[in-house]
Formats: C-alpha cells, structure tokens, sequence
C-alpha cells in the first residue's frame, strides 16, 4: 500500500488554529505521512483583493507549523507568475511522485466550506483524479448520492472532524483593531504580525 500524502493549498492570510486543527484531524483519521502546506501566491477567486505578501505568508505558515514534525512547507505555488491553480500544482506533484523510486498516494485536503465553489475550480474532475479529495465536514452524512466522477471521489473523502470557526476575514479585522487574537492564531505566528506590523 502506498504511502499518502495530503496537500493543503489556501491563502493562509494568516494561517490560524483552524487550519492546523483540520489538518491534523486528516492526517491522523487517514494515516497519512505527512501534510503539505502549500500557500498561493494569487487565490484566482480572490485577485482583486489584497493580501499580505507572500514572502510573509510562508513564513507564517513556516512558524505555526514547526512543532509538528509531519507537517511541511511547499513553496511551488509561490514561485509561479500569476494566479495559482491546484490543478497545476497537483498535475506538478503527481508527475514528480510518479517518476521516483517510491510514489506516494496525493490526497487534496479541503474544509467543507470550499465544496460550494469546487466545481467552479480549474479542471475538478482532474483534481480528484490526481489527488483523491479528504473533506473535514459537520454534515458528512447529508452528501446528495449522484454518480458523476467528482460526487463519487468527494462522497468517499468525506470525513467527520470537528471544526473550529474560525476566519481569517474576521482575524484580519482583530487585529487592525488591536484586539487579543491568542486564542485563533499561534503565538509565534502573532509574534511575528507584531513584528513586522501586518494587518494594521
């Protein structure tokens, strides 16, 4: 059996305790080696809105992620010109394990929020191909049972977790008012906000 991999994409703007929490309940329901943090550089949904550089966000994502010894940072998304598609950096990764000694299953790791756009995404049917989606979801038993390709592979990924609401809009929000954040983002994260004066 393969060994597997989740690949965690986002803007992680900042990342905070409910990206880490969802991925550790994938990582850990699935049993997968490792998770990859992969921050986009440009989200194509979101082109005409302003985000922290990306040079910050993946040091951010760098810091919160440092205790967890299975968790990586992907920096692909980052070096490319333009809005990043995960299509592109699925098709990148699977090709890369494909062509070593030892390939590795890819799964996509999604909160259930992202579904209602997903088939908006750039080539979905693809994406679950190359990376069979897990979906941390409230309502995991509610999937509508159609037959399509993208159905099947999001009914099988579907996985109950327990979610922490929390938005990074509403973090944003916080912390250019000077209001505590402790309780939703990682100490070292805010530290470094503090630092370097994001988000005033």
């Amino acid at each position: 059996m393969l060994d597997a991999i989740g690949v965690y994409g986002g803007t992680f703007d900042p990342i905070h305790f409910g990206h880490l929490n969802l991925a550790v309940q994938l990582m850990e329901f699935h049993g997968l080696k490792e998770v990859w943090f992969c921050p986009a550089k440009i989200n194509p949904f979101k082109v005409d809105k302003q985000t922290v550089a990306i040079g910050h966000r993946l040091e951010m994502v760098s810091l919160a992620i440092s205790s967890v010894p299975q968790f990586k940072l992907l920096d692909f998304e980052a070096k490319l010109e333009g809005p990043s598609y995960t299509v592109n950096t699925l098709r990148f990764l699977f090709e890369r394990e494909q062509n070593s000694p030892q390939p590795r299953q890819l799964h996509l790791l999604l909160g259930d929020d992202s579904l209602e756009a997903f088939l908006k995404w750039k080539e979905p049917a693809e994406i679950v191909r190359l990376a069979p989606p897990l979906i941390g979801c409230r309502q995991w038993n509610q999937i509508r049972e159609e037959n399509d390709p993208i159905s099947k592979a999001i009914r099988i990924g579907m996985t109950p977790t327990n979610m922490m609401e929390i938005s990074s809009t509403d973090i944003r929000i916080r912390l250019a008012k000077g209001l505590y954040c402790g309780h939703l983002v990682p100490e070292k994260v805010l530290d470094y906000i503090n630092k370097h004066q994001l988000y005033l």
